[in-house]
């Protein structure tokens, strides 16, 4: 595990100044094969194939950005973008991105995994991690995501990336769930079906979500069921009976954010306020498939730029006095939203919140202790996330 690849960013703990995004999410695509009731983008008109940057425009866009601890390639489904795995490669070579999460619906098995060996073959030392979204079972899961037979080939896509994963040190697999009011009346019956039927061994969710501060997106969901699930991954994972992250640097310490998380995120919507300052626009950014750069995917009313506009020149467009006066927006409106993602970086570039995540890692590391010492095993883990 190499660890510097991480600590090199640990001065944006206390100096945000000028800084570029270490967390960046691209939409490759806004294409998809599914049609999910929660989408995020359903409402975001999706480009033209002819109009999506081409490898050739995305290699100057990244050849012009500084480093990044986190990439997320994303959609759409992002492997209907058949160069995914260039993509992916680009900015690993360019930006020395240590850590690349991919969500996907599943429906795409035999892609998924070649071109997820292609990733871990051609990006030696990244800490590769594929998310396949799992809403509910069976039936359910299909009427959600408007895709029959869609269940099925998920699981399966599930089930062959965690046999890839015993050949490469640096992957893992997750199954995420998408929580909204779609399925919060079933989560414990999902969660326990994928535990023991399915055999996942690592859970995470994503909250159904809108644009910032939208009351709609924050009504549909009953928290009360969000906090019920979560109470129970803390409890299983704590008592190590869910895995987590394990085959990347920190990975403990990244499992208690994630036990932090939640309650922030749980807070927020029942009180509807900020809870903590926001770093979208410096150490987070965005950017759609037509080359549109946000400092959040949430904002679309306030895109900076296009990189086509900039000569493909990122740094340019992000030094602009636009992207200063939306950073200062965010910064002074204190905004807040349920973003799991810049929630991340939120949590763990915050001094202030620091010492929670500290907290719930040392539970986390005297769990594991006892754990060892009983000579228990790890079980698998589920993953429970938002598709978008």
């Amino acid at each position: 595990m190499n660890y510097k690849r991480y600590l090199k960013y640990g001065t944006r703990v206390l100096y945000k100044r000028g800084a570029s995004p270490i967390y960046f999410v691209f939409f490759v695509t806004d294409f998809c094969n599914a049609r999910c009731k929660h989408c995020l983008l359903s409402a975001h008109e999706p480009a033209q194939r002819a109009k999506e940057l081409t490898i050739d425009e995305i290699e100057r866009v990244s050849a012009s950005m500084d480093d990044m601890l986190f990439f997320t390639p994303t959609g759409g489904e992002p492997f209907l973008r058949r160069d995914l795995g260039e993509i992916v490669e680009i900015f690993y070579r360019n930006n020395h991105a240590a850590n690349v999460g991919i969500p996907t619906n599943g429906s795409l098995t035999s892609r998924v995994v070649e071109t997820t060996r292609t990733m871990l073959e051609s990006c030696p030392g990244l800490d590769l991690h594929i998310d396949v979204s799992i809403d509910g079972i069976g039936q359910d899961h299909d009427e959600i995501r408007r895709f029959p037979g869609l269940f099925d080939r998920a699981v399966r896509t599930y089930q062959e990336l965690r046999l890839l994963e015993k050949h490469y040190p640096n992957f893992s697999t997750c199954a995420e769930i998408t929580v909204s009011e779609h399925n919060q009346d079933r989560l414990l019956e999902l969660y326990d079906y994928l535990t023991h039927k399915v055999g996942v061994n690592t859970v995470f969710t994503l909250l159904e979500r809108g644009a910032p501060k939208d009351p709609v997106s924050m009504d549909v969901v009953d928290i009360s069921k969000y906090e019920e699930l979560h109470a129970v991954l803390e409890r299983d994972n704590k008592a190590r009976m869910l895995t987590g992250y394990y085959k990347m640097p920190f990975s403990d310490f990244l499992n208690a954010k994630r036990i932090v998380r939640p309650r922030i995120i749980a807070k927020t919507v029942r009180e509807r306020k900020f809870q903590i300052p926001c770093y979208a626009g410096s150490l987070g950014g965005a950017m759609f498939s037509e080359g549109q750069v946000l400092p959040c995917e949430l904002h679309v009313d306030r895109v900076i730029g296009n990189v086509r506009d900039y000569d493909y020149d990122f740094r340019k467009l992000w030094n602009s006095p636009k992207a200063e006066e939306i950073r200062r927006e965010i910064r002074d409106g204190k905004c807040f939203c349920t973003y799991e993602c810049f929630l991340t970086v939120n949590i763990l570039f915050n001094p202030m919140v620091l010492p929670r995540v500290a907290k719930e890692w040392t539970v986390l590391k005297y769990a594991e202790l006892r754990h060892r010492l009983s000579g228990g095993h790890k079980s698998t883990t589920v993953i429970i996330s938002t598709e978008r």
